[in-house]
């Protein structure tokens, strides 16, 4: 079963983070995070574990992060932070889990 956390989120003050539930071993298959105010928009990304260890990086990205096929295992609850971005910009986010 693949479970996608899904959020709308705005950005104040440059960053915003999205947690999902709480997932006991699973595998991340997508992390989807798309800008809609603009194709133009610059933003840093990150996914932090439920110990705020960061365990993927994404350098600065035009409009959208699209990141597929990762099989990267966790457990808990994890969180995707949008940094670096301008003041009043919204994102769309997807991250999908297979539970193993």
């Amino acid at each position: 079963m693949i479970y996608t956390h899904r959020a709308l989120v705005t950005v104040a003050g440059g960053s915003i983070g999205t947690t999902t539930l709480n997932v006991h071993d699973g595998l991340v298959q997508q992390v989807l995070i798309r800008s809609l105010t603009s194709g133009l928009t610059m933003f840093r990304a990150n996914i932090t574990d439920e110990s705020s260890l960061v365990r993927r990086h994404y350098a600065f990205h035009e409009g959208e992060i699209n990141d597929v096929g990762l099989n990267l295992p966790i457990s808990g609850s994890t969180t995707v932070n949008i940094t670096n971005a301008s003041a009043t910009d919204t994102f769309r986010v997807a991250f999908a889990v297979q539970e193993v």
